[in-house]
Parts: structure tokens; sequence; C-alpha cells
């Protein structure tokens, strides 16, 4: 038995699937069956069972799992700490994150933590929308996301960001010439803001309602909004973004008795996942740096 094939046992129980273990771990899939037979020839027990084109571990594979996911993640671990002991830390972390903090949050944070921890690190950034950053997450696609808040047990939200919402309208709108409006007076207009099956959209639609507010539109981002204010002369309530930098027709109105935490920003990850220790880090300092929330929330 040696180190490899516990590697390989480990990806195989995680993907189920010869073709797809073998090719996340560079590979043959000969090879890798090769190695699994070995293994379970040494260990006098069968490992994995077919189901249909997939495998699944047996009670006895099960059991073997535990102890060696265990015993590989406190060996990755103890490799990066000695790796960071010499300062060649490095390590890959995997982030996922709205669209809304592409474009200036999640590029400053990378950076800020590059110059003063890290400066090895690599970073692969995706953007997806919070409900599939989730299922990205759970199944070990991302370290790290940044996203909406929903009910998940398997999940660790931690508030890291509040956004502003604001109500936008073309400078041709009559509430463009108000620097600030309360929910109760947009009542006669038509409004526009996210998709209630964005949680975003969920919060917004649910604080609107308390002051008799409604949304005849719905859309997916602040590019789509911002589009169809410049278009059509619509109201919208969105959070104000840099995506609403690139729309020169519009203005930004302050809603003065909107909450300030209505929009908020979670750093996310796994409670079973193993994280590596570059994501680790990475998540502690965004958790001492570079937090910004209401004052009342810190």
């Amino acid at each position: 038995m040696n180190l490899s094939q516990l590697y390989y046992f480990r990806k195989l129980a995680q993907l189920q699937h010869y073709t797809k273990a073998a090719k996340e771990l560079y590979i043959t899939q000969p090879s890798l069956s090769d190695s699994i037979s070995s293994l379970e020839q040494e260990l006098g027990i069968s490992l994995f069972q077919k189901e249909g084109r997939n495998v699944k571990l047996t009670k006895y594979g099960q059991e073997f799992y535990g102890y060696v996911n265990e015993a590989l993640n406190q060996l990755d671990k103890g490799i990066a700490v000695a790796k960071s002991k010499s300062g060649a830390m490095g390590g890959i972390i995997d982030i996922g994150c709205i669209p809304t903090i592409l474009g200036d949050y999640i590029p400053q944070a990378v950076q800020d933590y590059k110059e003063l921890k890290n400066p090895k690190a690599v970073f692969n950034i995706y953007q997806d929308h919070t409900l599939h950053l989730l299922d990205g997450l759970k199944r070990g696609k991302y370290d790290i996301a940044f996203c909406s808040k929903t009910e998940d047990p398997e999940l660790e939200f931690v508030p890291i960001l509040a956004q502003r919402l604001v109500l936008v309208v073309r400078k041709d709108h009559p509430l463009a010439e108000r620097e600030e409006v309360c929910l109760k007076e947009l009542t006669d207009y038509p409004l526009t803001t996210y998709r209630e099956t964005l949680p975003i959209g969920k919060t917004v639609r649910a604080v609107l309602r308390e002051y008799g507010v409604e949304c005849s539109f719905s859309y997916d981002d602040e590019i789509s909004i911002g589009g169809v204010v410049t278009a059509t002369n619509q109201a919208a309530i969105a959070a104000d973004t840099p995506y609403l930098k690139q729309f020169d027709q519009i203005k930004k109105v302050t809603i003065s008795d909107i909450p300030q935490d209505t929009r908020l920003v979670y750093m996310v990850y796994s409670k079973k996942n193993y994280m590596a220790k570059a994501p680790e880090d990475f998540a502690e300092f965004m958790v001492e740096h570079e937090r910004q929330l209401p004052d009342f929330m810190i």
C-alpha cells in the first residue's frame, strides 16, 4: 500500500465514477482500476460495488474512507503548515462569487491578501448566481463562495459586506429631482427589482411588501435593471454596485427607510468539506481585514 493508492481511493470515493476520477487524477482509467484492485487485494475486502455506470462504497469502503480521509486531510494540512513556516505557502484558492462584487470588492481583497499574507497564492475566480454557487460549494468546486444567504445546515455563512440599496431612475423621471425618497412614495410608480427566485429578490420584495410596495417587473442583475430603466423610464430598486456606473442616463436616489442590512453578502464555506491551508488562511484574512458592514452589525 502506498500514498498514491490512498489518494486515488479518496478521489474515486468522492466522485463515484472511474472515468471522472481518473481525469481529475491525471491518470488513465486502467491505471486507476489496477490501483484500486491492488488495494482491495491487500486489504482483503471489497471497497466499491457497481451501481449502473457509477460505483459506490461498500459498507467496508465507507468505514475505510473515514479513516483515509481524516489521515490525508491531516497530512495535507501538515504539508501546508510546513510550507507556510518556510515562506513558501502558495496554494490554490478556488472562489465563487456573485457578479456584483467581481468588479471591485473581490479583486481588492485578493490583491490585499497576496500583498500582506501570501504572494504565491493562486486564485481561480468564478462568477454565478447564489444558488449555483452554493451547489458548487457543497460539491467541492469552490473552497469559498461570496453570495447571498440561504438556509442550509451544511454551510457556514459569515456576513462580510453590506451593499446599499438605492432607487434607480432615468434622469427625466419625476423622482430624479429628489435626493431622497421613502418607500411609501413609490406606490404610484411602476417598479422593477430582482427576480423573487433569487435570494436578494426574496429579501427586497419582503421589505417592500411591509410598506405596501409591489414590483411588477423582475430581472437577474444590475446590468439588466439599469438597461430597463434607461430604455423604459421605469423606476427600480437595486444594489448600488459598479455595474450601474456604465449607465450615464440614470440617477441613484437614496431610500431613507430601507434597512442598512437588507442587502448583505456572505462569505460561505462548507462545514463538511475539507479546506486546505491556503483557503482557510484567506477566509481568516477576510474576517480580520476585509469586513465592510454597518457599525451596528460589527
